[in-house]
């Protein structure tokens, strides 16, 4: 979804993946409401608000009439187009709207990205969010949880499914090498590669809220971006960029794009495993191994200075750090790919002012 926290005045210590997720999930509570989430967002909102959803354009709509004419046209172009934007949910949002329809319309919401799928289910008014005995839940519109168990069946949405799947995991490898995507490439990509249609505005609005409700997006430049979501600051990384015209990705073997798809390209996979060798036995309780590795090496890919990085890690740390770990952070911090713009000149014909990034 959008990029709705900014970082790039934090220090590199707020700078952390974990920390920048604690700082999401803590503003996704924030904007909830107090009470239990309503049984449907479009015959239980105030018209205001309402008319504010309706107005981010995740459903297909014309000018809008005022009052109940309001309501039965959300509702129809909701239930009209329910079959297709279920076939295009985030991967998050297909999870969260299965344990819905599993949990009487209802289920809870225990991390950043089921929070968030559930922020963005709400744009397509699909559900409310709120809160249920104190804790964050999420609830489906009656007439959707009747409607889907017969379009999640379909022999179409299986297949666009698995379109669906290999097609994100595609894009969060490419994130993970490069730190950003012009998202103009993904959707056309999108509605060529999943839909498999013409574009048009029903597909590129299916496209559209697909980008957003999977990846962070960041305008700039005229641009609307997908960032990594460790990527604390994209304008110091891009800015750059846009001085230079559009940079394509480097040279990339079958073996990296496949590893980069799980978040770890393979000359990353022996230095992590050696650091997190150094680091076992001496976190602190709330750290985990896998997270600690983590959190330093995507600071890294930011180019985090080696002092920073030390301080960083000794934070992590219930004892003194030593000369092991010492090194061993140094070799994970030479042999991490960045995602800084090192002045590479740009390939012939890139020099059009745009930022796209995509093979």
């Amino acid at each position: 979804m959008r990029r709705y926290i900014d970082f790039r005045g934090d220090g590199w210590d707020e700078r952390t993946d974990s920390r920048m997720r604690a700082a999401r999930w803590s503003a996704c509570l924030d904007g909830l409401s107090d009470e239990p989430p309503l049984d449907g967002v479009i015959d239980g909102y105030p018209e205001d608000l309402l008319l504010e959803l309706a107005e981010e354009g995740w459903v297909a709509l014309d000018a809008l009439p005022k009052g109940r004419a309001m309501r039965r046209r959300l509702r129809g172009a909701v239930l009209g187009a329910l079959a297709d934007d279920a076939d295009c949910l985030s991967l998050h949002e297909h999870a969260l709207a299965e344990r819905m329809l599993a949990g009487d319309g209802e289920a809870t919401l225990q991390t950043v990205a089921q929070i968030e799928a559930a922020y963005s289910l709400r744009m397509r008014m699909w559900c409310d969010v709120g809160l249920a005995g104190g804790a964050p839940a999420v609830r489906m519109d009656p007439r959707l949880a009747r409607a889907l168990p017969d379009i999640l069946m379909r022999p179409e949405h299986r297949e666009r499914r698995k379109r669906v799947f290999v097609f994100t995991g595609m894009l969060n490898g490419l994130l993970y090498i490069a730190g950003y995507l012009d998202d103009r490439l993904p959707r056309a990509r999108f509605i060529q590669d999943v839909l498999q249609e013409a574009p048009g505005p029903h597909t590129e609005r299916l496209a559209r809220n697909f980008i957003e409700s999977s990846f962070d997006t960041y305008p700039l430049g005229g641009c609307n971006l997908l960032v990594h979501e460790a990527l604390a600051d994209p304008e110091a990384l891009l800015t750059p960029l846009a001085a230079h015209g559009a940079l394509q990705l480097p040279e990339t073997s079958p073996g990296q794009m496949f590893a980069s798809m799980h978040g770890l390209l393979p000359e990353e996979a022996a230095p992590a495993e050696t650091l997190q060798r150094a680091l076992y036995g001496a976190l602190r309780p709330e750290w985990g191994l896998d997270e600690a590795a983590r959190d330093l090496r995507l600071l890294a890919k930011q180019d985090a200075p080696m002092d920073t990085l030390r301080e960083i890690m000794a934070s992590m740390l219930c004892v003194l750090p030593t000369p092991h770990m010492q090194s061993a952070l140094r070799d994970m911090r030479r042999s991490t790919p960045r995602w800084v713009y090192r002045g590479a000149t740009p390939p012939p014909g890139a020099q059009d002012g745009t930022l796209g990034l995509l093979h």
